[in-house]
C-alpha cells in the first residue's frame, strides 16, 4: 500500500507540471473585426461642370448644369514587419454618382458611398505586441474626388493600386515598431511617404478620363485598449500628410489626410479643388 503523503506529493507535482505547460502556451490571437470607410455626404461649393449664359443665366451644358461627384477609392492594408503582406483594391462605382447643383449638399447612400471594407482585422493591444507572431496592421484609403464625365479612370486606378502595393511592401512591410508606442504613427506615416515616393517614380502616363479634383489619404491602425489610447492621444498633434505628384493629373495630389484606430468610429471632412470646381466631402470609418 502506497503512503498517502506520497500520493499527495505526486498529485501536487502533476498539477505543477500541467500549470507550467499551460503558462508556456501562447494566448489565442485577438478576435477579428470588420471596418468600413465610406463617403456619407458631398457639397458642391463650386460647380465643376456648370457653364451658364452670362446674360440670362441659362445652362449651356447638356443635359444639365449639375456635377456628378463621386470618390474613386483605393483601399490598402499591410502589416508592419511582415514581408509581402500589402494588399490593395479599387472601389469605383462611378455610374451611381448623384446629380448635385452648385451650393447644394447630397447625402450619399448605397453604392454612392464607394465603401471600402476591411475584413478579418485583428486589433492588437500593447500586451499583444509582446508576441512576435502578432503584427500590427495598417489599413487605409487613397481617395480621389472625382466628377463623372464620359470615360472612367478605372484602368489608371488599377495601375496606381499595383504601384502602391509594391511601395508598401518595400517600406511598411519591412519595418519594425518602436518600443515607444507614441512614435508608432510617425513611423507608419514616414513609411507611407516612402511608399508614395516609390509610386511617384514609376507612374506611367494615363489617358484623359473623368475629372479628378484632388486626393486625400486616410490611415488607420488596428489597435485597441492601451495601445489605441496612446496612439489616439498623439493624433491631434500629428500634422496632415500631403504629397505632391508633379506634372501628372493622375494620380492626384494628396491635399489632406486623416488618422484613426480601431478603438472608436471617426468622421472626417475634406475639401477638394480642381478643374474649376470645389467639392467638400464627409467621410466616416466605423466597425461593421
Amino acid at each position: 500500500m502506497r503512503h498517502p503523503h506520497r500520493r499527495l506529493a505526486v498529485a501536487i507535482a502533476t498539477l505543477a507540471v500541467v500549470g507550467l505547460a499551460a503558462a508556456c502556451v501562447p494566448p489565442p490571437p485577438p478576435a477579428t473585426e470588420s471596418w468600413t470607410f465610406r463617403a456619407t455626404q458631398v457639397t458642391i461649393n463650386d460647380s465643376q461642370d456648370e457653364v451658364r449664359d452670362p446674360l440670362f443665366g441659362l445652362c449651356l451644358v447638356i443635359p444639365n448644369c449639375d456635377d456628378e461627384p463621386y470618390t474613386l477609392n483605393i483601399g490598402f492594408r499591410v502589416k508592419v514587419g511582415q514581408p509581402n503582406s500589402a494588399q490593395t483594391f479599387v472601389v469605383n462605382n462611378r455610374t451611381d454618382a448623384p446629380s448635385v447643383g452648385e451650393g447644394s449638399t447630397a447625402t450619399l447612400t448605397g453604392s454612392q458611398q464607394n465603401a471600402v471594407t476591411f475584413t478579418n482585422v485583428r486589433p492588437l493591444d500593447a500586451v499583444d505586441l509582446l508576441n512576435p507572431a502578432n503584427k500590427l496592421e495598417v489599413m487605409g484609403v487613397y481617395t480621389w474626388a472625382s466628377e463623372e464625365d464620359w470615360v472612367g479612370n478605372g484602368v489608371a486606378a488599377d495601375a496606381v493600386a499595383d504601384l502602391l502595393r509594391n511601395g508598401l511592401n518595400a517600406t511598411v512591410a519591412t519595418g519594425t515598431l518602436p518600443s515607444d508606442a507614441s512614435l508608432i504613427l510617425d513611423l507608419v506615416l514616414d513609411d507611407i511617404l516612402g511608399a508614395l515616393g516609390i509610386l511617384a517614380q514609376n507612374i506611367p502616363l494615363f489617358g484623359l478620363g473623368d475629372d479628378v479634383l484632388d486626393g486625400a489619404l486616410y490611415v488607420g491602425l488596428a489597435a485597441k485598449g492601451t495601445l489605441s489610447e496612446v496612439i489616439d492621444s498623439v493624433i491631434p498633434t500629428t500634422p496632415p500628410l500631403t504629397f505632391n505628384i508633379p506634372v501628372l493629373d493622375l494620380p492626384p495630389n494628396i491635399v489632406g489626410s486623416g488618422y484613426f484606430t480601431t478603438r472608436n468610429p471617426k468622421e472626417f471632412t475634406q475639401s477638394f479643388s480642381g478643374w474649376g470646381g470645389t467639392h467638400t466631402y464627409r467621410f466616416r470609418v466605423s466597425k461593421n
